[in-house]
């Protein structure tokens, strides 16, 4: 595994706790942000394009954890 591939798959892990901890589910994110749910997942699945970075940032000041 690579070391992106790593930093992905630890990304998906903090965010999939996270979101579990606040009961939350990636269609009420995409709805406060206002974006389409697949959107919610590939940016919340590790993904680099400047637009999942973003979500991201967003969904992470939203659950309060720091990426």
């Amino acid at each position: 595994m690579t070391e992106l591939e790593v930093a992905a798959k630890n990304v998906r892990i903090m965010f999939k706790t996270a979101l579990l901890e606040h009961g939350m589910k990636q269609v009420e994110l995409a709805k406060m942000l206002n974006v389409s749910p697949a959107q919610v997942s590939r940016a919340l699945q590790g993904n680099t394009t400047p637009k999942d970075i973003v979500i991201q940032k967003q969904v992470a000041k939203i659950l309060g954890i720091t990426i």
